[in-house]
Parts: C-alpha cells; structure tokens; sequence
C-alpha cells in the first residue's frame, strides 16, 4: 500500500510540474503549446524606438502603446543613409533585463499584427549572439518578417525558429549564410532558454513603416500536433 501511495504523490509531483514548465503563461484562448513573450495590453517588457545612427542616418520613427487598444504601434519612416546612398533602418527593441521564457522545445514565433502601409523592410530579431566572421554591427538572430497583412484586421503570422540567422547584413539586414546553410547559424539553446532582448524592424527598404502588434508568441512547443 505504501509503495502505491508513493507512486501518485510522484505522479501528482511530475503533473503539477508540468502544468508550470517553461513559464507558460494561460491567458483568455492561449493553447496550452504556446509560449507568451508579449502582451500589448499588459506588456511584460520595456520597448525603446532608435533610428539609425551611422554615417548621418536621415530615418525617423516612434513607438507607442496604445492601453485603450491593447497594441504596440510602431510607426516611422526608412529613409536613404545620405553617406551611403541606401536605406537605413528603424527599430524598437526591449532594454529591460526581464527573464524570457525558456523556448528551446518550440518551433515558430508567433506575431498577431498589422501594417497600414505596403512596405516590405520587416524584420524581428532576438538574442545578442555574434557570428564568426559576422558583420561588425550584426548581433543576434535576424528573419524577415514576410506576408504582413495590410488590413484592417489582426493576423497571426509565424517564423520558424530555422529562418532565423545570426550571420546577417549589417547594412541591409539581410541574410548573408543561413541556418538551413550551415547549424551553426541556427538560434543556440543558450538563446532560446533566454531570449534577452527582441526588437522589430524596419529596415533596407526605403519607405513609410507602420506596424501595430497585439501579442508575440512562441508556438509548436512540447506537445503540440502541429
């Protein structure tokens, strides 16, 4: 009797550890395989706009948080580096030094988002890890963010964790070696236990950027169908 009692407590113990493993946050229709990183309506983290500040960089923008909404807007406009004859960039990016959730068993990021502007320059970076022989000002792990909808309405759109590179064009910020490429290039687990910072872009694309984000997420993780 006694090695049965023993057996659901270890159960019990092993079940309630995993209803609280990697941090995952249940919110209002939050799937159990997500991962929360950002809620705009009760952000977790601290987001700073800069524009570009090398050779003269002519780029503007602003990012705010709209409480009454529930969105991170960021707004600006990607202008030519006069020096350099190409554009610049603008980006907001988190500077506090908050826990990230550990995502290494996940297998996309998720962003419900919006633009009100066709510009195609969208990125979202994470982590500060530095490539060997990367780019000088490259650091962190870098996608395009593709198919943003130009709507009215709020969509889901998802990364895979495999097109993000750390080896990128510090200039364009584009890929230069990719993680399907070589291994090496692939987010790290160091990186994906603790994200350390994230910042959206606009960046290498000449024009007006407009972007409004309700929530960033980590999906496909442990014990998803997908």
């Amino acid at each position: 009797a006694s090695l049965l009692v023993l057996l659901l407590l270890s159960l019990a113990a092993a079940t309630g550890a995993a209803s609280t493993s990697n941090a995952v946050e249940q919110r209002d229709g939050m799937d159990a395989t997500e991962i929360l990183l950002e809620d705009f309506s009760n952000p977790l983290h601290v987001w700073k706009e800069m524009n570009d500040p090398v050779m003269g960089g002519k780029s503007t923008g602003t990012f705010s948080i709209e409480d009454d909404r529930g969105v991170g807007v960021f707004t600006g406009e990607v202008k030519d580096v006069p020096f350099l004859q190409a554009p610049g960039f603008i980006q907001v990016r988190t500077t506090d030094k908050v826990l990230w959730p550990d995502v290494t068993l996940c297998r996309a990021l998720e962003l419900e988002l919006r633009t009100n502007e066709p510009y195609t320059g969208y990125r979202v970076s994470f982590g500060t890890t530095k490539a060997p022989g990367g780019k000088f000002y490259a650091h962190g792990y870098k996608a395009t963010l593709k198919d943003v909808p130009n709507s009215d309405d709020f969509e889901k759109i998802q990364i895979p964790f495999k097109d993000f590179t750390d080896f990128w064009d510090d200039a364009t910020g584009d890929p230069i070696h990719t993680c399907e490429e070589n291994a090496l290039y692939c987010p790290d687990l160091m990186t994906l236990k603790d994200l350390k910072t994230m910042a959206l872009w606009g960046e290498g694309v000449k024009g007006k950027v407009s972007l409004e984000v309700k929530a960033i997420r980590a999906v496909g993780c442990a014990g998803s169908e997908n």
